[in-house]
């Protein structure tokens, strides 16, 4: 695969990993800079604030945040007693892009399959989540999520997952920081 210059817009595709499932594609915008939002996502203590949904929360993350990092993001809240995703950290290209592996986690970070994670549907063993990036002026910016793997079945729920976690998002860059 050529490696993606900066300056230049990936298009949302598949990668490989679920190609009879389509595509997942949110797109966000928030009042402010590129820089504020594109750093909401690059350090642990930002992504505790707002990564998961409406009553999970995230307790424990590590979060290499460079090219070819790994990550672990744990999830805490409903009955769930631990476990998240993890995988490494394809691509970053600062305020434009970052590229990331997702897996299912057990409790110690260790990836394991859906069918493990009690997950219903057929998920490939390693889907992509890309974030890409854009300005809109001085004050207000966005980026559009694109995400492979996630079965068709349960695509609707999966949007109302992000959402809420995007709603947690805007509270964060707003400097209200919501704890669990």
């Amino acid at each position: 695969m050529e490696p993606i210059k900066s300056g230049s817009k990936q298009s949302a595709t598949h990668k490989g990993s679920t190609p009879h499932s389509k595509l997942l594609v949110i797109d966000r915008q928030y009042d402010v800079p590129v820089e504020k939002l594109f750093a909401a996502f690059s350090s642990p203590e930002a992504l505790k604030q707002w990564w998961w949904p409406e009553g999970i929360y995230t307790d424990h993350v590590e979060w290499e945040f460079r090219n070819g990092g790994r990550y672990y993001i744990n999830m805490k809240g409903y009955e769930q007693g631990g476990g998240g995703m993890a995988g490494s950290i394809e691509e970053v290209v600062e305020n434009e892009r970052i590229v990331m592996t997702d897996q299912f986690a057990n409790e110690r970070g260790q990836p394991i399959s859906a069918k493990e994670a009690n997950m219903p549907g057929e998920w490939p063993e390693k889907g992509y989540i890309t974030f890409e990036f854009e300005s809109h002026g001085k004050e207000r910016s966005g980026f559009t999520l694109s995400q492979e793997g996630i079965p068709n079945e349960l695509q609707a729920e999966c949007i109302q997952g992000w959402s809420q976690s995007f709603d947690k998002l805007q509270n964060y860059l707003k400097g209200s920081t919501s704890q669990h």
